[in-house]
């Protein structure tokens, strides 16, 4: 499973030499346009060139490994920012390309899950994005309201579910990602690594703008999304 909330800065600039970037077996697997489609054709390649074939009847049954998918996912988000960053000054309109990237990824293979919050940008906040774990996700009657709550018997994970908005109005049922991070679910596990690049910042109290987020309908007002 792939996923992607957000966009590619300056797409048209780079969409052909992203395709080139390729292998043949993944350019001739994208069936469209999208920024999305490119993405994952990318992931599918950085895995291939890390030695893991995505095709592998074996690795698919076994899974590739949670710390290879993440090690994949940050190469995929390296390629992409390389690509913006080697936009020539020489382009038509250069000056008015916007090179901020959104790249709220997330990829699963059957035993493992990552997910990003990630903005190309020293300044702005990237889409929101929370997940909620526990023992069980069940419904709940309160008067004439239903809804569903998060229950937790113990420390373990059974279930985790990842959204760019809360599911429900019980603030301690959602723990935000950081701006810039990388999420990973695997058995009873939920991990969180910051993505160290230029972008990143590593103050606790470093505000970023929600304004190009929200520009694109990508931050949710249901929590505090710092």
């Amino acid at each position: 499973m792939w996923m992607h909330n957000g966009n590619i800065g300056g797409w048209k600039q780079i969409k052909r030499r992203a395709a080139d970037s390729i292998s043949e077996r993944w350019f001739l697997g994208v069936q469209g346009g999208t920024d999305s489609e490119w993405a994952f054709a990318i992931f599918l390649d950085t895995l291939e060139k890390m030695g893991l074939d995505p095709d592998s009847q074996s690795l698919n049954l076994s899974g590739f490994g949670h710390n290879n998918l993440r090690s994949a996912m940050l190469d995929t988000i390296r390629r992409i920012n390389t690509l913006i960053a080697d936009i020539s000054p020489d382009t038509p309109g250069f000056d008015e390309i916007d090179k901020r990237s959104l790249l709220n990824f997330a990829v699963a293979d059957g035993h493992s899950v990552i997910c990003t919050r990630y903005v190309s940008s020293k300044s702005d906040e990237a889409a929101s994005l929370y997940f909620s774990s526990g023992s069980s996700w069940s419904q709940k009657k309160t008067g004439t309201e239903k809804g569903y709550r998060m229950e937790r018997r113990d420390k373990g994970a059974d279930i985790v579910l990842v959204a760019s908005e809360p599911l429900t109005f019980e603030r301690d049922n959602w723990v935000t990602v950081p701006t810039n991070s990388i999420l990973t679910i695997h058995k009873q596990m939920v991990m969180i690594h910051p993505i160290h690049d230029e972008f990143y910042n590593t103050s606790p109290s470093y505000s970023r703008s929600k304004g190009f987020a929200e520009l694109k309908g990508l931050v949710s007002t249901g929590l505090d999304t710092h």
